[in-house]
Parts: C-alpha cells; structure tokens; sequence
C-alpha cells in the first residue's frame, strides 16, 4: 500500500513508524511544512498508564523515551501567594523535540520518506497517488477544512485564551496557579520536563487579554516573555528569579474540534484534526498515538480500505468522546475560575481539583492492563508472522 501522511507530530510519526513496523512492505510518505527542529511546545505530559498501549506497540522506542522522563507524584495548588500539594497521581514528562527526535529516528530506521521544511501536494493528487490519505496536521487541519462537509467538522472557538510558554523555573509537580491581576485572574498549568526547564502555559480570557494590553501582534518573542512576566508581579514566589520562554508562539484561542465522520474515501483524520482535548487534562499527545496504533493495526487486520477505516473509527471514537467529556467539564470550569476566586485555600484547591465535584483524578486516563496486554499480544503476533 501507497501511504499519505501529512504532518510531522507525534501522531503522523508515531503512525508511520508502526504501519511500517507491521508491513515493511509499505511505501510511506511524510510531509511536515516545518523543520525537523521546528517544535514547539517545550514538554508534553502524561499521566500514568496513559501511554500503556502506546508503549506496548513500540517497546524499544519507549525504553528511550521513559529514559528521558521527569516523573512526579503530587499536584500542587498555588493560590494568594500559598501553595497546597497533593499526593496520590503519578505524572511524566518529556520534552517535545526529543519525543519528536526519537519518533523521526524511528521513522528512518523502518524507511519512511520524511519531506520536512515541505508543504504536501494538493489533497487531490494525493487521492489520486496514493492508497491512503492520514490527515495528522492538527487542529488547523487543511485537509479536514477542505473537506469539511464530507467528514461532518465542527468546530467550536472556545473563551480560552493561552499562550504556551518555558521557564527555568523547575516544578516539583503539575502545578495550577491562580493568580490575581488588576485585569482579573490568570491562571498557569506548569509542570517540569528536563533538567533545568519546566513547561509553562498561561491561560486567561479575552477580557484580561484586552485590558491588559498582552496581546500585541509585532512584539518580539523575548518581549512577550517580558511582559507576560508582569502579571506574576502578585506573587513573586511563583517564578522568583527565573525567566520565562517565549519561543515564537502567540496567544492562542482554544477550539474544541469534532467530526462527525473520520473518514472521506481514501482520506482519514488522526490526532487534534480529528478531535481535541483542552491541555488541562494533558492527554492531546496520548490521543494522537493512541490513534496511530489504532490505524495501523486496523489496516493489517482488514484487507479492505473501507472496513480498515470503519474499524479504526469504531475503535477510536468512543473512547476519545469519553476523554472529550472530561476535557470541556475541566476546560470549563477554568474559564470561569473568576467564580471561585475569593474562597479560602482549602476550598479552592478541592474545586479546582475536582472540577467542582464532577470530575476527579479518577477521570484522568489510567492504565488499561487489558488493552495493553491485547496491543503488545497483536504486534508480537504479527511481526512473528512478517519476520
């Protein structure tokens, strides 16, 4: 089979590497508009378990990834200049360009042609070059604007305003931190991901945006760490001494993408083009490479297109609506954190940490021993019978 794949995230790599790992005989085809080197992002979490079926379908590959984990097993709550820590969750983190890195290796490794810093044909002479089409380049998918229609897309721009961001600060633990400005609340979710750096994304409204004065288009990266800086002034514990990153990155809009249909004909969506997830639950990354162990084992268990591509759905979806759930409680519930503002310390934290009684850690992804086991039994199988 001829394979399409456009965009080089974790979900257009991790997919490419797998369905070449199950059939050699497949010609793959990569095309990334950015440089290899061009990611963003700074670290991507997981919380545990979450990669279990990931993991068990490339054993090899995350031997190399967890070696370069930063684990914790608290979230904090940084709230009026005090700080409450919670046990009881256990967390990783990687840095994105060496999850990136070891994914192209992989890639190369197994033979997949990576067209990166190259922007994909058009949509119609892939269709009509190729067997198979896999749509992996994010929320601002193309592919699926183009065929809007045909898979059914929503899209939904939400009130979330965020702005991904580093610091040399390094975190103990996933800490959410509220702080108070003259403009109204702004909240930060930051977590460490390699020695020396922590990731730190700040969210906020439109209203501070404005009033603040934050959002300026032609303000240089270094500025923009600057100014967003100040807000912290409130609470001077919460970055201290440390800088914040800024690497290029603009104040982003949160837009929850859904789709009726994943697949057009020979055309298929993976990853955000598919479905979001808002970043406060930290599953965006597990949900593209769950979709890519998915796809390639539905396109070796099914020898028509047709069926692969209803399986792979049919797999995907439920689970991913699930996952969907819990993000719009907990995407919610911070966009109105102005709300809770004002309760004492103890109260906020259990608001925060429940979502207001509706979701709790429990909700978070936790290991499926069942599905792991079902993933690593099928690839053992099946690269035993390819060897």
């Amino acid at each position: 089979m001829r394979i399409a794949v456009i965009g080089g995230g974790p979900g257009g790599l991790y997919f490419a590497a797998l369905v070449k790992q199950v059939d050699p005989r497949h010609e793959v085809v990569l095309w990334e508009r950015g440089g290899a080197e061009d990611a963003f992002g700074f670290g991507v979490v997981f919380s545990d378990g979450a990669l279990g079926g990931v993991q068990a379908a490339n054993p090899e590959l995350f031997e190399a990834v967890i070696d370069r984990f930063v684990r914790w097993e608290s979230v904090d709550v940084r709230y009026r200049g005090r700080t409450k820590s919670h046990d009881g969750y256990r967390f990783s983190a990687v840095g994105r360009q060496a999850l990136l890195r070891l994914l192209r290796e992989c890639c190369e490794d197994r033979r997949v042609v990576l067209r990166f810093a190259t922007s994909a044909p058009p949509l119609p002479e892939l269709r009509a070059e190729f067997d198979l089409v896999v749509a992996a380049e994010g929320v601002g998918s193309a592919v699926r604007s183009a065929r809007a229609e045909a898979f059914g897309a929503h899209l939904e721009p939400r009130g979330s305003r965020y702005l991904w961001m580093g610091t040399d600060r390094v975190f103990d633990a996933l800490t959410f931190a509220v702080v108070e400005t003259p403009h109204g609340p702004v909240q930060v979710h930051a977590y460490p991901y390699a020695p020396g750096r922590s990731t730190f994304i700040v969210e906020t409204t439109d209203r501070v945006l404005r009033d603040s004065g934050l959002e300026v288009p032609d303000r240089s990266p270094a500025e923009t760490a600057r100014a967003v800086a100040g807000l912290f002034d409130g609470d001077p514990d919460l970055l201290g001494d440390h800088r914040l990153i800024c690497t290029g990155s603009r104040w982003g809009r949160f837009t929850s993408v859904r789709n009726d249909r994943w697949s057009d004909g020979n055309v298929v969506l993976l990853g955000d083009a598919a479905h979001t997830a808002h970043f406060s639950i930290g599953s965006g990354t597990k949900l593209a490479m769950e979709d890519a162990v998915a796809l390639a084992i539905s396109l070796t268990e099914h020898r028509d297109l047709p069926d692969a591509l209803a399986a792979y759905e049919a797999e995907r979806k439920p689970a991913v609506e699930r996952m969907q759930r819990v993000a719009e409680i907990s995407r919610e519930w911070f966009e109105r954190v102005e709300e809770h503002v004002g309760l004492p310390l103890d109260e906020f934290t259990v608001r925060l940490l429940t979502r207001s009684g509706r979701i709790s850690h429990r909700d978070l992804p936790l290991l499926d021993r069942a599905h792991v086991e079902r993933v690593r039994n099928w690839f053992s199988r099946t690269l035993a019978s390819t060897a």
